[in-house]
């Protein structure tokens, strides 16, 4: 059963059972205005847009957006938005750490200092270390 007090479940009544969203009380309504509003504002801006002003009615407002979720059979892709996803920490195991001697020889050849190095370090991190990656494999060879 579906709980008008959850956001995604309100989603679902508001775009699937126009039964059960008559029944909905003004509070529950009121409840999930902003997000509703946000989430509309993906597809509809200008309209969001006019909807977002203090002291506006929350219900109305509802009431508005399930006029255009009734054009909806079901609940549309945008509607459901991703987050970014928090990146990986690097342990020790998978974090490459270059020698010093590849440091030290990858410098010489690129005729840069340390500061140009840790700038390298800072701002391209992954191109650096897979360049010194291949340079300390082609050193382990010869």
């Amino acid at each position: 059963m579906l709980d008008e007090t959850k956001l995604f479940d309100f989603i679902k009544i508001l775009f699937t059972k126009p039964k059960l969203y008559k029944n909905i009380s003004n509070r529950n309504k009121k409840r999930h205005q902003f997000m509703i509003n946000r989430f509309f504002s993906i597809k509809y801006p200008a309209n969001a847009q006019l909807f977002n002003i203090n002291g506006i009615n929350g219900s109305a407002v509802i009431d508005s957006w399930s006029m255009v979720a009734s054009r909806f059979k079901a609940v549309p892709g945008w509607i459901y938005t991703r987050t970014k996803k928090a990146k990986k920490v690097a342990t020790k195991k998978n974090e490459y750490i270059p020698k010093d001697t590849t440091i030290k020889l990858f410098m010489d050849n690129n005729e840069i200092g340390k500061r140009e190095f840790s700038e390298l370090e800072h701002f391209a991190k992954v191109e650096l270390y897979s360049s010194l990656k291949k340079l300390e494999e082609s050193m382990e060879m010869y």
